[in-house]
């Protein structure tokens, strides 16, 4: 019969395991004639196992911080920057060329409201499946669906925000059903652009 590998895949538990060789080691050394050096060097190579999995965990935890402290530098700072750059902008000496070299001009948006189409996901939220698209610069959408037995799409939801969950239960009852939605675009409350690909989840 074949077992698995014993030295574990998981680092916490390779630490674990490195920990438990080395404390219990000594028990058995006589038992396979070990000398006291032969057991110090084993100890070693657990030792060693044990502070490299330390060190990378000690980086991981600090590195992680790292990146929270950048996040907060920068929003914290650009928060302040952003009042003064508005007054620049609002100045009258401002002028196109001072904003770009400044940085203060942001990119032209590519919005064309007859090609707008947005991306849907799925997934299974406790009380429905969770619909999720991207807004592209306008309003909200409006959400069609097709549902287990169902032959066609009928209009399920309007929303102002790309997120909205179907809470209905199963047609018929039936313990699981395949569901298809898409979304067209909304802006100033009328379907715009191209329809979505149609999403599809089993639910």
């Amino acid at each position: 019969m074949k077992h698995e590998d014993y030295f574990p895949l998981k680092v916490a538990e390779q630490r674990a395991w490195a920990v438990r060789y080395k404390a219990n080691l000594p028990t058995y050394a006589t038992l396979y004639g070990y000398t006291e050096q032969e057991v110090t060097l084993l100890k070693a190579y657990c030792d060693a196992i044990i502070s490299g999995i330390d060190a990378a965990e000690l980086a991981k935890a600090a590195a992680k911080q790292k990146n929270k402290d950048k996040n907060k530098a920068i929003k914290d700072n650009m928060d302040l920057l952003r009042p003064e750059i508005k007054i620049q902008k609002a100045s009258t000496v401002y002028t196109p060329g001072i904003g770009a070299a400044l940085g203060i001009v942001g990119s032209e948006i590519s919005f064309d409201p007859a090609e707008v189409k947005t991306k849907v996901s799925l997934s299974k939220a406790p009380n429905g499946v969770e619909i999720k698209f991207t807004l592209e610069h306008t309003e909200g959408g409006f959400i069609y669906s097709k549902r287990g037995s169902e032959t066609e799409f009928t209009f399920f939801k309007h929303v102002t925000h790309p997120h909205a969950v179907d809470t209905r239960p199963n047609l018929a009852g039936t313990a699981s059903e395949e569901r298809n939605y898409y979304v067209y675009l909304a802006l100033n409350d009328e379907e715009i652009g191209k329809r979505s690909d149609i999403a599809s989840i089993l639910y």
